[in-house]
């Protein structure tokens, strides 16, 4: 997978395990990491790679949800 077409399918998983699982907001989301609504919104479309983002998620249990080879589409 393309490094653009990895960071769509982590954003969107990101964005299904934040609403499905964690029931929270972008705003939310956004609150806590110290970010704009508008940057969460990039990352879970995969129009950028934030890091802090990403990690946020993983502090709250994307891993154990998603393999990262299911996170990487390998």
């Amino acid at each position: 997978m393309e490094h653009d077409g990895v960071k769509e399918h982590v954003g969107q998983c990101c964005r299904e395990y934040r609403a499905h699982h964690l029931g929270m907001t972008q705003k939310d989301v956004a609150s806590e990491c110290g970010y704009s609504r508008e940057n969460v919104s990039r990352f879970e479309n995969g129009r950028n790679d934030n890091t802090v983002i990403f990690l946020w998620y993983v502090k709250h249990g994307l891993l154990n949800e998603y393999s990262i080879e299911e996170l990487v589409g390998w």
